[in-house]
């Protein structure tokens, strides 16, 4: 059995791949329309970057992106 923060990157990688190409995808949109808490989601993503699965862009039209 996943752990819920497998099962939640799982989700929010999915919905990244699913975005791709269309730029940078904020935090609060994946956590809205996955329906995952945002704070997890923030440290789930952030682990994610730091391993270079995903990358992100700070500032206006930020956020995550594969």
């Amino acid at each position: 059995m996943l752990s819920k923060k497998t099962q939640y990157g799982l989700k929010a990688l999915g919905y990244l791949a699913a975005k791709y190409g269309e730029g940078p995808v904020l935090i609060s949109e994946i956590a809205l329309r996955k329906k995952i808490p945002i704070k997890f989601l923030e440290s789930i993503l952030l682990q994610l970057k730091n391993k270079g699965v995903l990358d992100s862009k700070k500032g206006k039209g930020g956020g995550y992106f594969l």
